[in-house]
This record gives structure tokens, C-alpha cells and sequence, in this order.
């Protein structure tokens, strides 16, 4: 193996030894941040890179661009540099906020070991935010967009991969940015604290909570496509689970992976009914999982700065105005031109590939640094400043949504549209610490809608 490979397999390793003897095996941000660069990014990318991607024609195709140039030891070392300075990140807010192992582990137990005891004011805050924005917000909103005739169309109709696929470029979603935004953050933050209270069995109605959660389903299959629907399964799942306890034993992790692994393949018969056999569903899936998010990376690494230059920012119009130049085009735009020779096809990556596209290897490892501290500090307030509650439970929920959008795209987009940096300040209005403070539990909380007025204890 090149020396590039051994710095590779050697932060991996260093990775995975955090994670087994500080953070753990379980729910909380950081086990999953970690967790999932192992699994995307860890011996996969290996395979893909020494393996599976060299007998196939488009990587001879990725490679070409970079003009004679071994793209794959900076790759490499691109890589290692993420799995330290995110390491680095989660001790740098561990030390920030005097944490220590110890104290983690024991917040982690208590989490299995208390209950929630949601107070009056959460359960009427929780109930009037669901129902203002059911009525306020979704329902207007699927009459407006017409969302019902476009999603039987797609769940129902036999066409192809190719036609489903116009469907959603043409009416997938809303024309609303904001509303779009709050499906992908604050309106599933609601619909876990409505899950949470009707697992407490306190405040709320199950047809309620049902139903609200269902109209939250409902916007997701509206944007008729195919990781949506099945993310927010798989989150109100991991939700349940988070109810009891964080830690997951192996029989969890295998019933999580089959669950997904399920709900991936139903939405991909779905979006390709056509696909008859399973077992090129089932490698179709493995491709998209697991093949596809390192051969982004290749298509970015080969295509900058060989023949696309870091953008430092001019991405942004306000950075492109100082320096008195035009935005360019997406980066996600440009690489896929330059690999297919055409502009229309899209390459999207992790957030490092942004970092990448951006700022070079400052981008690379400031941005690992930002993710790992972020993350880690999102936990500290959760998990052991505040424990165990409806709200927490949501935002550890939101947060691992926030999570699947930066393996997907950049830091920047998980904070906003996957929610990361909203986790915090939602959890903050359902359940204000400093207004818990001298309050009691109702004494028959069962009793209490959030859609009805509580009395005051």
C-alpha cells in the first residue's frame, strides 16, 4: 500500500478508537457522525477506489480530467485530514465545556435509566404548534401546490425510472422556499414531539399525533422522491428508540440496518417499478449507499483545481460582490459537466468535497474541525445538560437528519435545510430550562390536550 493509504487506514483506525472507548456505540450525534464517515467513507471508499471503481469505464473517464495527475493520494490524505480534525472538533468541545468521559458515560446511562414527565406548558406549547401549523401551513399548502393528484400519480402510476423522474423536476415539492425549508427541519421536529407525547402516554390523543405525523409524511412523499419518505420513517423509528435509551446493542444496530435497508428498497421499486428481480434492487441500492458518495469525491478531486478552479467563496453572491465578480454555477453543476460533457447532470458530495471545491485544504480541515465541535456541542446540550425529554428526544431526532444532509451535501446546507443549527434554539422554545425551574408535574398529566386549554399548576 502507498504511504497515502497506511496516513488513510491509520485515521480510520484512530477514529474508530474514539468512538468505541469516549463516545460509544449509541444514538447520540457524535457516535452517528463518526460512525457514518466509517461506513461511507471508511472501507468503502477503499474498495471503490482499489477495487470496484477500477473495472468499471466511468472511472477511467473521472481520472482523465485530472490531466495525467494521481488524483488518489491527495484524495487519501484529504480523507485522513476529515477523520482527525473532526476527532479533533468533539475533543476541542469537550475540553471547552469540561467534559469529561466519565461524566459523558454516566449522562448517556441516566438517559435509559429516567422518564419523561413533560410539563403542562410543553404539552400545550407542543399541541399549538402542531395544530397552527397544520392549519396554518401544510394543509393550505396542499391545496395550493395540488400535492394529492401529484403524489397518486407518482405512488400509483407503472411508468418508468426516466418519466417518475420528469414528475419530480416538474412538480415535486413546493414553489415555496420556506415551506420547503420547515418540511425539511421545524415540521418533523413537531411531529417528533407529538410522537414523543403519545409514547409518554400524556397530553395527546394518538389520532392526533397520527395525524399530524401523517400530514408530515405526506409532504415528504410530495417532493416525489425517493429518500424523504423513507428518511422520516427511519427517524421516527430511531425517535422510539431514543424514548427508552441511547445505547444500541448489536440486535438493534441489525433490526435498524433492516429497517432501512426495507424502506430503501421499497421507495426504489417505487421510483422504478420496472425493477422486477431483487437482487439488482438490492445492488442498485449498494451502488447509491455505498459506490456512489466515493466516486463523487474521485469526480471532484479530478475536476479541481485540473480544470476547475477553487471557488473561495464566489459561490456566495455577497463574497462574489466584494471581489466585484459574478457568481458561478454550482460546483455540483460544473463537475458533472465536466465528467459527462454536459451541462444538466449533477455530482453532489460530502462535506468535505464542498470544503474542497471551496477553500482548498483550509476548506478541508477547518470544515472537519466546524462539524466535529458543532456536533459534539449539539450533545452537550441535549444529552448531558439536559437529559432525557420530548423535546431532546426531537432534537437528537432532527439532528440526525441534519447529519444525512451534510454526508450528502455541504456543512452549510446541513445547518439550514437539514436543520443542524436550529436543533438547539427548537429544543430551547418546547422546553426552556430555566422555565422548568420550579415547576411540577401535573399530577394526572393523561388527563391534559395540548389542543385544550391546561390548567396551571
Amino acid at each position: 500500500m502507498s504511504v497515502s493509504t497506511w496516513i488513510l487506514v491509520a485515521a480510520m483506525v484512530g477514529s474508530a478508537a474514539l468512538l468505541w472507548a469516549r463516545i460509544g456505540l449509541n444514538l447520540s450525534l457524535t457516535s452517528v457522525l463518526i460512525a457514518l464517515l466509517l461506513l461511507f467513507h471508511g472501507p468503502a471508499y477503499l474498495y471503490y477506489t482499489r477495487s470496484y471503481g477500477p473495472d468499471t469505464e466511468f472511472f477511467e473517464v473521472i481520472v482523465s480530467a485530472a490531466k495525467g495527475q494521481d488524483v488518489l493520494p491527495a484524495l487519501d490524505i484529504a480523507l485522513a485530514l476529515t477523520f482527525v480534525f473532526v476527532c479533533l472538533g468533539i475533543a476541542f468541545a469537550d475540553f471547552a465545556s469540561g467534559l469529561s468521559r466519565r461524566r459523558w458515560q454516566r449522562s448517556v446511562r441516566a438517559w435509559a435509566q429516567s422518564q419523561i414527565a413533560p410539563r403542562s406548558w410543553e404539552i400545550r406549547r407542543i399541541g399549538a404548534s402542531c395544530a397552527v401549523l397544520a392549519a396554518g401551513l401544510m394543509l393550505p399548502f396542499i391545496l395550493i401546490d395540488g400535492q394529492v393528484p401529484k403524489v397518486l400519480d407518482y405512488f400509483t402510476s407503472d411508468l418508468g425510472e426516466f418519466e417518475k423522474i420528469a414528475l419530480r423536476r416538474e412538480g415535486g415539492g413546493s414553489s415555496f422556499y420556506l415551506y420547503n425549508l420547515l418540511l425539511s427541519n421545524v415540521l418533523p421536529f413537531a411531529a417528533f414531539c407529538a410522537l414523543g407525547l403519545v409514547f409518554a402516554r400524556v397530553g395527546i390523543s394518538r389520532a392526533q399525533a397520527i395525524g399530524f405525523i401523517l400530514l408530515v409524511a405526506f409532504g415528504k412523499a410530495a417532493t416525489l422522491s425517493k429518500a424523504p419518505l423513507a428518511v422520516f420513517a427511519l427517524q421516527c423509528a430511531i425517535a422510539w428508540l431514543m424514548l427508552h435509551r441511547l445505547t444500541l446493542s448489536w440486535k438493534t444496530i441489525v433490526g435498524i440496518s433492516t429497517l432501512a435497508t426495507s424502506l430503501f428498497v421499497v421507495m426504489s421499486w417505487v421510483a422504478n417499478p420496472t425493477g422486477d428481480e431483487l437482487l439488482l434492487v438490492l445492488d442498485f441500492l449498494f451502488y447509491r449507499v455505498f459506490m456512489i458518495v466515493n466516486e463523487g469525491l474521485l469526480e471532484y478531486f479530478a475536476a479541481i483545481p485540473y480544470v476547475i478552479d477553487h471557488s473561495w467563496g464566489t459561490q456566495s453572491s455577497w463574497i462574489a460582490a466584494l471581489f466585484q465578480s459574478e457568481p458561478r454555477l454550482p460546483t455540483y453543476w460544473l463537475v458533472g459537466a465536466v465528467h459527462r460533457g454536459e451541462l444538466g447532470s449533477t455530482t453532489t458530495v460530502m462535506f468535505m468535497g464542498d470544503a474542497w471545491a471551496d477553500f482548498a485544504w483550509f476548506g478541508v480541515v477547518v470544515t472537519a474541525f466546524l462539524v466535529g465541535a458543532f456536533v459534539r456541542w449539539i450533545d452537550i446540550q441535549l444529552i448531558v445538560k439536559r437529559g432525557k425529554t420530548v423535546a431532546s428526544v426531537a432534537g437528537l431526532a432532527l439532528g440526525h437528519y441534519g447529519l444525512f444532509i451534510a454526508f450528502s451535501t455541504s456543512f452549510q446546507t446541513a445547518l439550514i435545510t437539514g436543520g443542524l443549527a436550529f436543533v438547539v434554539p427548537l429544543v430551547h422554545f418546547v422546553s426552556d430550562r430555566r422555565a422548568r425551574q420550579g415547576r411540577r408535574v401535573l399530577p394526572d398529566s393523561r388527563a391534559c390536550s395540548p389542543w385544550t386549554k391546561v390548567p396551571t399548576p
